[in-house]
């Protein structure tokens, strides 16, 4: 499994913590536990010209991680097809993609 949180969302949670006075200890910033095979298919399915990766080694390495403390404070994450497309979006503009 890959933990995904978009980079926005992120900066919101670390500015959620500090500036809230109920904050305390650690918190976890994930918003989407996907497997590397899922991701890819989501990706296909919105970006079908690129190459991706066909073949897949699947470990059962999966670990439970909550953002519910994080979410407790108010703490709000994007649709990851949104995290998606904004990422491809910029890493287009940036010449970092090559489709077929």
């Amino acid at each position: 499994h890959r933990w995904i949180v978009d980079v926005r969302d992120l900066v919101d949670a670390i500015l959620l913590a500090y500036e809230n006075h109920e904050a305390e200890g650690r918190y976890i910033c994930t918003s989407h536990a996907v497997t590397e095979r899922d991701l890819v298919e989501k990706l296909k399915s919105i970006y079908p010209n690129y190459k991706y990766p066909t073949n897949y080694t699947e470990v059962n390495d999966y670990r439970m991680l909550s953002s519910k403390k994080l979410q407790s404070l108010g703490w709000k994450f994007r649709p990851l097809e949104e995290t998606l497309i904004d990422s491809v979006k910029s890493y287009g503009e940036a010449e970092l993609l090559q489709s077929q």
